[in-house]
């Protein structure tokens, strides 16, 4: 009976010294549409990256507006061509993949919905819309 005394004593007693927080957890602040407060080859390649590594492919060529007036960027894809040069069937019916610039916690990021990716950019400044 003594053996049995001795292991549930113990778990009683290390049920006891468990903590409780009291405080509850702070939500993430949202994540607000934002634009670029400035634009350079820095931020170009920045955006570049992020946007390949988050679709995949290749790099994409990007503007020196962008981002500027809007906070989103819609990539079309490039239609391809057969031999004969006419648009191989069905490669105009590819949609359009959408990026989103954001601004949470005076940091700005690169939302991809399709995937629901986010990517903090570094070295890159932005403003609330």
């Amino acid at each position: 009976m003594a053996k049995l005394l001795l292991p549930l004593a113990t778990l009683f007693a290390l049920g006891g010294c468990q903590s409780v927080n009291s405080e509850p957890a702070k939500p993430a602040k949202p994540a607000k549409p934002a634009i670029l407060t400035s634009v350079n080859p820095s931020v170009i390649a920045t955006l570049q990256q992020a946007i390949q590594q988050a679709k995949g492919g290749a790099l994409v060529t990007l503007s020196d507006s962008v981002f500027t007036k809007r906070s989103e960027l819609l990539i079309d894809h490039a239609m391809s061509k057969g031999s004969d040069g006419r648009v191989i069937m069905g490669a105009h019916n590819i949609k359009s993949e959408k990026f989103i610039l954001q601004l949470r916690n005076n940091q700005c990021e690169l939302y991809y919905p399709k995937k629901e990716l986010t990517t903090v950019l570094k070295g890159v400044t932005c403003k609330e819309l």
